[in-house]
């Protein structure tokens, strides 16, 4: 079952609230039209204007039963903070962030350098040897990756 609504504004109202409703009604919290029981028992009833006089129920269910509190400005409630992730890595030390570093894998150079030299060794082999391209490319892929590896290894033992 929907949530009950002031037929004149369509703001929410809290069950309570309906409950409190006797025959005189109450006055809507936002728009101040005034709300029976009878409009929410399905009967169709329309609602008063809002220039007429709202007459409390004897109980007192007026503002006391409202269901939240008023609406409030849009511009009231909105952050102005230049920086919407401002502060969230409050009490992040120096040490954390080097554990996180450490605990980053490193990018695999080593096979970056031996795909990159097959790729210009295809490259090669084919601008070299135009009439047996697939003979040219799988030579010049091998000869680029071999050179490629062993110019790698000879830096490690350098370093």
């Amino acid at each position: 079952m929907p949530p009950k609504q002031c037929p004149e504004c369509g703001r929410f109202l809290k069950n309570a609230f309906i409950d409190a409703l006797g025959e005189l009604g109450a006055a809507c919290p936002r728009c101040g039209g005034t709300l029976t029981a009878s409009m929410f028992d399905g009967a169709d009833a329309a609602p008063t204007s809002r220039s007429e006089p709202t007459p409390v129920p004897a109980g007192g269910a007026g503002d006391e039963v409202s269901v939240r509190p008023p609406d409030l400005e849009p511009d009231a409630v909105r952050d102005r903070s230049p920086d919407v992730l401002a502060g969230w890595d409050v009490g992040v030390g120096e040490a954390e962030i080097a554990a996180w570093r450490r605990d980053r894998r490193p990018v695999p150079v080593d096979t970056l350098v031996v795909l990159g030299a097959g790729v210009v060794g295809v490259v090669a082999g084919l601008l070299l040897v135009p009439e047996h391209r697939v003979r040219g490319a799988t030579f010049g892929a091998l000869g680029g990756v071999a050179a490629a590896a062993t110019v790698r290894r000879v830096w490690r033992l350098r370093t």
